[in-house]
């Protein structure tokens, strides 16, 4: 890249960078809770370089990379069309937005934006708007990217991609077997909570009578104390249906854990608020 291209690329990084750093309608922090370091983190520009074979981002300065706060799907054929999305950017000319540590596969996550298009793409809000990723509030240590549960939202209901195919759909969780099956599997799911069991490490949101065979939410304390903070504690929750996220696991019937507020959506009120 020569340097005039250069300067030219960091000239139009000011204004994508302030889209990519304080996304449009998204609220200050609680008061005492500090946004994560991802969320401001400096905005560099990169490429993409190539995808490995399990399908992870290559940039050409930064490395191994993964998007933050979405997941791909797990199986072909949506999978392999978000693969080909991704290969279509290969080259463009992007700014990329990352901190925090590499995960166990030695990837960061970033933020890309591809600023060589009119208009410039966000490869997160592409994915998910055109239904090709699922938004996972959880994957990162804070999650600074609310408006892709909203973009999520619309391709869900427009059943793009992913979303026509019922393996992906959220699953009601009275259907006990279906949760079984999908064990280990990130997943979707609705219901009502029945009760809630809040103990000194941790929060249970119970959504049956049967708690040790039903479908059962876990809080850590600290994602309590966030969500109450919300004001979205036991009086805000008992009785109300939420939309959840997260990979599910054997625990007495089935649960997951979560650790971000955002994996967890009311259904009647609307989301968190913030």
């Amino acid at each position: 890249m020569t340097g005039a291209a250069l300067r030219t690329l960091l000239t139009i990084g000011i204004g994508a960078g302030l889209a990519l750093a304080a996304p449009a309608g998204r609220a200050q922090p609680v008061s005492g809770e500090r946004p994560g370091a991802a969320c401001s983190a400096e905005i560099r520009p990169d490429r993409l370089q190539d995808l490995s074979p399990e399908g992870d981002l290559v940039l050409a300065v930064l490395g191994p990379a993964r998007l933050a706060g979405i997941r791909l799907p797990d199986a072909p054929p949506y999978r392999d069309e978000a693969l080909a999305w991704l290969r279509n950017r290969a080259g463009e000319p992007s700014l990329v937005q990352g901190a925090g540590h590499s995960d166990r596969w030695g990837r960061k996550p970033v933020r890309i934006r591809s600023v060589g298009t009119a208009p410039p793409v966000d490869w997160s809000h592409g994915l998910v708007e055109a239904g090709l990723a699922i938004t996972d509030a959880g994957l990162d240590d804070a999650f600074c990217q609310p408006e892709l549960l909203a973009l999520e939202a619309n391709a869900r209901e427009r059943r793009l991609g992913l979303w026509a195919d019922d393996r992906y759909k959220p699953m009601d969780v009275d259907q006990s077997e279906r949760l079984r099956a999908r064990i280990g599997n990130f997943i979707l799911v609705e219901g009502r909570v029945r009760s809630i069991g809040e103990r000194k490490q941790r929060t249970y949101l119970n959504f049956g009578e049967h708690w040790a065979e039903d479908f059962t939410i876990i809080i850590p304390r600290k994602t309590w104390k966030q969500m109450s903070d919300r004001g979205m504690g036991t009086e805000a929750l008992r009785g109300r249906r939420i939309r959840a996220r997260g990979v599910l696991q054997p625990w007495q019937g089935t649960a997951f854990s979560i650790v971000i507020p955002d994996m967890i959506e009311r259904l009647e009120g609307g989301r968190l608020p913030r």
